[in-house]
């Protein structure tokens, strides 16, 4: 306040002066008084600001109203804050020094920049800094997968993942923005491209060129060593499809060794190995799949049965009487008789089943056979050679005490004549099937090759009547000669009897085939069908009437090809000729807008009226009683068909889900499993005859 009191009377003073000194004088003194002031003033009014130097930037101030290097109070000042590199401002402060350090208020007046009016004292200014964060983009990717933007923090550890499909081929280049090549570490890991960096003071964008093409998606599947092996495997499949391949030995092979090449452990959901199959269930890689296998032949088991007296059967080559051969070779043995006896008789059977035998041939007293699918024994009966003083009419005797009055097998001259009264000479008894117009009966089991349909006492055989289209089985029956009627045993649609000790007969009666109709979900339509139950051929009307309430109504039907519809007005007509199987027609009813209908829509086909008709029973049917000693059967039809042909058995006309089983004509099982859609095929191991068991029908199927 001194320097204001001075210049004011300094000032006051030149006032006086004026009149009395000469205008040059005047001037001098008055700069003179004036530049004392201006030193008094300054020192009151002009401040300074001191700045703090921050870490990771500066503050700088860019303007102000100085005098002698120090700022005029109330004068305009501002501040500029700068960062480094990969830093933003993160708050920027003012206080005053020469007060109470009290807090200066900044106006920010664009980015970074920041002003204050000079207060009556010194300030002190400063700033704080953090790191930034930057956004990482990545273009071009159109079949690649490539991450959407990202924000990382200046210095950070950044990953970027470009996937590429399995299904692509091809490759790609990649070009940066505001990051240099030898800042980035790539990986290549399977599919994915993964590159490493620190993340910079600046954003960055990757550039992908794609240069791909995509793949096939389906594949093949090639199975090679199969020739005698059980495989299967679809031919090709698409990528990621579960796809089943079986490798299932027969009965004269099985599978050794495999090789694999397609696919590996990654690509299996399931395996299942035993000595005599492999089963795989994989998810369909994008390669091709080759399996190839080393199949070996089966070996079983060749014995002579211990015990026989009064012979002896060697086994040529193996003097202990036993040898593990191949499926399909020849074993040679001879029966020789001890002195004063004879053969009775030879036989091979299945060991463990003396039900089966095995056809052998003899020459000059050696006998020969192939190994079967099945491990064999041999056996040998020997009886006492007739003396004189033997009747010749009585029993021979026989080494065990035993009596036969039958022939050596090996001396039997049976023709193929089912009705010649020697069909028992030499214990071979025979089975007669009736023909009958309207079906076939096929038969199943051990015979001899030399009389046909003839097999040996308790041998078990099984008979598959299949009736003509349009006929279903009504009874059938087996009677031996005196007119006993033989037990059967019904299996699914097949049936099993025992050979008695004596010729028979088997007869099997059929009759027309009815089938239903049926008319589902009319709710309160009118719904009419000329016939319930039908014969094919019959000729079937179905008529549909709409009521109040409705304005139409969708169909469908299912078990027939196509319907003739003919509308008239609010009546419907439907036509169609009766097939070999039930028919359903679902009627939809459609209901006008804001009309309440019935919910009902069970029993529509009982509104309206059912009437049936026998037709024609044709000139061909059997009577509906049959014979008293026959098995009456329920009706039932198969309605699939078979063909064979290239070791392979077709089947159409299944319901998808439908069991089935392949077996040997001796009724073993060879292969099983369920149709996965109306047609497919079965792969047999070579030609011959087999068992087919779709659902409860069986087929005898001749692959050639």
């Amino acid at each position: 306040m001194a320097g204001w009191v001075f210049c004011g009377g300094a000032i006051s003073y030149i006032k006086g002066m004026l009149k009395k000194m000469e205008k040059n004088m005047l001037k001098k003194f008055a700069i003179t008084i004036l530049a004392i002031c201006g030193f008094a003033l300054a020192a009151d009014t002009d401040h300074k600001v001191e700045i703090v130097d921050p870490e990771h930037g500066d503050v700088i101030v860019y303007k102000s109203t100085t005098v002698g290097g120090l700022i005029v109070s109330g004068s305009f000042v501002g501040l500029r804050a700068i960062p480094d590199r990969g830093y933003v401002l993160d708050t920027i402060w003012a206080v005053n020094a020469s007060s109470d350090s009290s807090a200066i208020a900044l106006t920010k007046d664009s980015t970074n920049h920041y002003s204050f009016n000079m207060p009556d004292g010194d300030v002190t200014a400063s700033a704080a800094f953090k790191k930034g964060s930057y956004s990482v983009t990545v273009n071009g990717c159109t079949l690649l997968t490539c991450p959407a933007v990202s924000v990382h923090e200046f210095g950070s550890q950044v990953t970027i993942t470009i996937k590429k499909s399995s299904a692509l081929d091809g490759g790609f280049e990649m070009g940066l923005v505001g990051l240099a090549s030898g800042d980035v570490s790539d990986d290549h890991q399977g599919e994915d491209y993964v590159y490493t960096f620190a993340m910079p003071g600046n954003d960055v964008t990757f550039n992908v060129t794609e240069k791909l093409t995509v793949k096939p998606t389906r594949f093949k599947i090639t199975l090679n060593g199969c020739e005698n092996l059980n495989c299967s495997a679809p031919d090709s499949a698409n990528v990621g499809d579960e796809v089943t391949i079986r490798i299932l030995s027969t009965e004269s092979y099985w599978p050794s060794a495999e090789a694999i090449v397609g696919f590996g452990d990654d690509d299996i959901v399931s395996k299942k190995t035993t000595k005599d199959s492999s089963v795989y269930v994989i998810t369909m890689p994008s390669n091709p799949v080759t399996v190839t296998v080393s199949p070996e032949k089966q070996q079983y088991q060749v014995r002579r049965a211990t015990g026989a007296t009064h012979g002896v059967i060697v086994l040529e080559g193996h003097s202990n009487g036993s040898a593990n051969l191949d499926y399909g070779s020849e074993v040679k043995f001879t029966v020789t008789p001890d002195e004063n006896y004879q053969i009775d008789f030879v036989k091979v059977l299945k060991d463990g089943d003396s039900t089966v035998t095995v056809n052998t041939t003899e020459k000059n007293g050696t006998y020969t056979y192939k190994v079967p699918g099945y491990n064999t024994v041999i056996t040998a009966g020997f009886k006492a050679v007739a003396t004189s003083s033997s009747s010749s009419s009585g029993p021979n005797s026989q080494g065990d005490g035993s009596s036969s009055s039958k022939k050596n097998d090996s001396s039997s001259s049976r023709t193929d004549n089912l009705n010649s009264s020697s069909s028992e000479d030499n214990g071979y008894y025979c089975v007669d099937i009736v023909k009958d117009d309207n079906g076939t009966i096929q038969m199943a089991g051990s015979f001899s090759k030399e009389q046909k349909n003839c097999t040996l006492e308790g041998n078990e055989i099984t008979l598959g009547a299949y009736p003509e289209s349009g006929y279903t089985l009504e009874s059938i029956s087996v009677k031996k000669k005196n007119g006993d009627k033989v037990k059967l045993e019904q299996d699914g649609s097949t049936y099993k009897f025992k050979m008695p000790g004596s010729d028979v007969t088997v007869k099997a009666t059929y009759k027309i085939a009815e089938y239903e109709v049926k008319v589902e979900g009319c709710g309160d339509l009118k719904c009419e069908v000329s016939q319930s139950k039908a014969k094919a051929g019959d000729e079937i009307m179905v008529t549909i009437t709409l009521v109040a309430g409705y304005s139409g109504f969708s169909l469908s039907a299912s078990g027939i090809g196509s319907l003739d519809r003919k509308d008239s007005g609010a009546k419907t007509s439907l036509k169609f000729t009766m097939p070999g199987n039930d028919v359903t027609i679902t009627v939809e009813p459609q209901a006008k807008p804001g009309t309440v209908t019935s919910s009902s829509s069970s029993g529509e086909g009982d509104k309206g009226k059912s009437s049936s008709s026998s037709g024609k029973s044709g000139k061909n049917s059997s009577s509906s009683k049959g014979d008293k000693d026959a098995i009456h059967v329920s009706a039932q039809m198969p309605q699939f068909s078979v063909n064979a042909a290239d070791r392979q058995i077709l089947v159409s006309g299944v319901l998808a889900g439908t069991e089935y089983f392949l077996l040997d004509i001796n009724g073993r099982v060879l292969s099983q499993g369920c149709s996965v859609a109306q047609d497919f095929t079965i792969a047999v191991p070579r030609s011959g005859n087999y068992l087919l068991r779709v659902g409860k029908s069986v087929r005898t199927v001749n692959v050639k």
